[in-house]
């Protein structure tokens, strides 16, 4: 049995990270591929420039980075997740009363197994008021996402009457973060 993997294969582009201090700074982006050549785009980044040099950030060493790959613009902030660390998260909606992110892990299937995807989402407040929830559409979710914005009754509404279909929860989030900001 031969098994060929390339282990070291990195890709590159053009972007840029966001300092603790809010300097932006633009910097070629490492990203390392696992065997499979899926990337981990949520525990850390490798940057590399003329000036100085290649240097590796945690999500608690930055606020977050960004760059453009075949037209499309990907940012990541860094942002507190259910246990207690901070990932790179994908910002979802970001507003004045509320933001939402999310992250995602896929896992590979095995034998006729087809490969499924955990997205887990984080909402926060001005405040520094967080809620983790799981990407289901369950009575639980729900109930912890009325709790978390239990000050407006449109919103809990609009919580009761959404989120029934898996494939339409980020519309459904969407137009939940929208009322939550809209006042």
């Amino acid at each position: 049995m031969l098994t060929i993997a390339n282990i070291d294969a990195q890709s590159t582009t053009m972007g840029y990270y966001i300092t603790n201090e809010n300097d932006t700074v633009v910097t070629q982006i490492k990203f390392p591929k696992g065997f499979f050549g899926q990337n981990n785009f949520t525990n850390k980044i490798e940057v590399d420039d003329s000036i100085n040099g290649t240097k590796r950030f945690a999500p608690g060493d930055i606020k977050g980075y960004g760059y453009s790959d075949h037209g499309y613009k990907y940012i990541f902030l860094s942002k507190p997740v259910k246990d207690g660390s901070s990932k790179f998260l994908s910002p979802v909606f970001i507003g004045p009363k509320a933001s939402l992110y999310q992250y995602g892990i896929t896992t590979s299937g095995s034998g006729y197994a087809l490969p499924s995807q955990q997205v887990f989402y984080t909402f926060e407040k001005p405040n520094n008021q967080y809620l983790f929830l799981v990407g289901r559409t369950t009575k639980a979710f729900k109930n912890k996402l009325k709790e978390f914005f239990n000050d407006d009754p449109d919103v809990q509404r609009l919580i009761d009457d959404r989120l029934k279909y898996w494939l339409e929860m980020k519309k459904d989030l969407l137009e939940i973060m929208q009322t939550v900001n809209k006042k």
